[in-house]
């Protein structure tokens, strides 16, 4: 195509573009009331059309879509996207990964020739995929009450319609619930308000040292590795709680003192029951123990030891960070009261 042709051609485009412009609005077409998976990291995208006032879609048109508060998702690492229309007048999402459960909105506008349009996509996250099997038989039971509400055979859609104006799924959240009963991972909003009783299990393998100060006639620096593994059963799960219940159990061997003493590799085991919401996971052991000495039975050792874990779930993985904290007082020998302190830090992914 020669210069003059190319320049006659885009000048076209222009004025076909700005004339299309007037009654600029975008349709929804895919992801309104969607619901989707955290631990799977499926989501379903959202899909619009920019059409004219001749209802007839608007090709090259630059379409951004904004995850409200920038939290509860992202494309791709990004709170903001910006995606040109196809030839069909449709922008669609790519890269969509849902982080944080609950309900959240998508800002969609597009801008042409002066003029700015908007719309809203309502979409919610929730953690796990069993509460799309938990929910597909209300599903069921919902789309075959809303197709009769309709009028029989070929009045599904209306009756879905009427069902979702006296609160029950809209035709759009039927489409999804069919989606999760042939197996997929998606949901109707309306149904999954409702706390996923099944349970989630979680497990993962961590390592670190605890350093041991002992003062008494003389300080000694004990240095212990722990080698072990962390198992987490999720019992209940909403988009504000959590609670389950897990342990961990490994070894804890003497690599290094300062000062002369035994050797040895002993257990590193605790049991715990895990609360808070998916932001912030968190458990508390504490125990005090008091007995003889395993080193000299005339001496009494009282300790106290305190576990504790802080974390949150997102995307299929809980992390944090385990902390051991003990102190204990050793009475009772020719030396004197000998005091010791203990404490390490370990990092914890579970999947």
């Amino acid at each position: 195509m020669s210069t003059r042709l190319l320049m006659l051609a885009l000048a076209a485009f222009t004025t076909t573009l700005a004339a299309q412009n007037a009654g600029l609005r975008i349709v929804v077409i895919e992801g309104e009331d969607a619901v989707n998976i955290i631990q799977q990291k499926t989501a379903v995208r959202p899909v619009v059309e920019v059409r004219d006032r001749n209802n007839l879609p608007v090709p090259g048109v630059l379409v951004t879509f904004s995850i409200e508060g920038g939290k509860a998702a992202t494309f791709g690492g990004a709170s903001t996207l910006t995606v040109a229309t196809n030839a069909a007048g449709q922008a669609a999402v790519s890269g969509l990964t849902p982080s944080v459960a609950g309900a959240f909105q998508i800002q969609v506008s597009a801008a042409v020739q002066g003029q700015v349009v908007t719309a809203t996509i309502a979409q919610t996250n929730v953690l796990t995929a069993a509460q799309a099997a938990a929910a597909s038989a209300s599903a069921a039971g919902g789309s075959s009450t809303a197709s009769g509400a309709g009028g029989g055979a070929g009045g599904g859609a209306s009756g879905a319609s009427g069902a979702a104006g006296g609160g029950g799924l809209s035709a759009t959240t039927i489409g999804i619930v069919g989606a999760a009963v042939g197996g997929g991972a998606l949901v109707a909003t309306q149904v999954v308000k409702k706390e996923d009783t099944g349970p989630s299990s979680f497990s993962g393998p961590f390592t670190g040292q605890i350093v041991s100060t002992i003062v008494g006639v003389a300080t000694c620096v004990v240095t212990r590795t722990v080698t072990a593994t962390m198992q987490v059963t999720l019992d209940s799960q909403s988009a504000t709680a959590v609670s389950g219940k897990g342990e961990f159990s490994g070894t804890d061997a003497v690599i290094s003192q300062t000062c002369a003493g035994p050797t040895s590799t002993g257990s590193f085991r605790q049991a715990f029951t895990l609360t808070g919401s998916p932001s912030s996971l968190s458990f508390r052991e504490s125990r005090t123990t008091t007995g003889p000495a395993d080193f000299d039975a005339t001496q009494t050792v009282t300790s106290t030891t305190n576990v504790s874990f802080q974390g949150s779930l997102s995307n299929g993985v809980i992390a944090g960070t385990l902390v051991y904290d003990e102190r204990s007082e050793t009475t009772g020998g020719r030396g004197g009261i000998v005091r010791e302190s203990a404490t390490g830090r370990f990092p914890i992914t579970l999947r």
